[in-house]
């Protein structure tokens, strides 16, 4: 199965299953040079497996002496190709995870932004500016495809984190892992620059914020 056909790569998707994990990505087959199509797909692998690694079951184990008589973890993660041009190649991915010892299950996003010219793994802050300027205007965006009900919450919540919060996330943006203390990634469509922020469990675990890209 091929995504974005008729974009500058064809990309195939894969799927690796492993007990209660199915993980759906993509890899390019043609379109560059093959050094070129190696090198990208380097990137979108290491990503890949630091999404995985997360979820890894021996976070999940249960406590010594403790039988383990649930269910294991489950984690399904699917994507999108949000841009595949001659510039950009942005991957969208939607994590759901469900632990038996977790009170609910979570949905949490991931983004892998690549500078296709230079074979670069690119973050926020090589799009834009990362500065009070970004969060001020940032503070002013709507959410897209939010249930119209979390709408206040959500802004409520984010103002309340604080500027200084709010920079500090924005700094740490993009990164697969535990720097990443907000959950902020960002994304690409053609002339648009996104931002996924992680949210508690209560307003929908993450929303996406879309503006031009300056």
């Amino acid at each position: 199965m091929s995504k974005n056909s008729g974009s500058r790569y064809v990309i195939e998707e894969k799927i690796f299953r492993n007990n209660g994990t199915v993980a759906s990505y993509p890899l390019i087959v043609s379109g560059d040079a093959t050094e070129k199509l190696d090198a990208l797909n380097e990137i979108i692998l290491e990503d890949l497996n630091k999404i995985l690694r997360t979820y890894s079951a021996d976070a999940f184990k249960p406590p010594a002496g403790m039988p383990d008589v649930f269910m294991g973890d489950t984690l399904n993660l699917s994507y999108d190709v949000l841009r595949n041009d001659s510039n950009y190649l942005s991957i969208f991915y939607t994590a759901d995870f469900f632990s038996p010892y977790a009170a609910y299950p979570t949905q949490t996003v991931y983004t892998t932004n690549i500078d296709v010219q230079n074979a670069k793994r690119i973050k926020l802050s090589d799009l834009t500016s990362v500065d009070d300027a970004l969060i001020t205007e940032f503070l002013s965006w709507e959410p897209v495809n939010i249930n119209p009900g979390y709408i206040r919450g959500i802004r409520d919540y984010i103002r309340g984190l604080g500027t200084e919060t709010l920079r500090r996330g924005f700094s740490s943006a993009d990164i697969i892992g535990p720097g990443n203390f907000l959950g902020i990634f960002s994304y690409l469509k053609p002339g648009r620059l996104g931002l996924s922020i992680s949210l508690p469990n209560y307003l929908g675990n993450h929303a996406e914020y879309e503006t031009d890209k300056r």
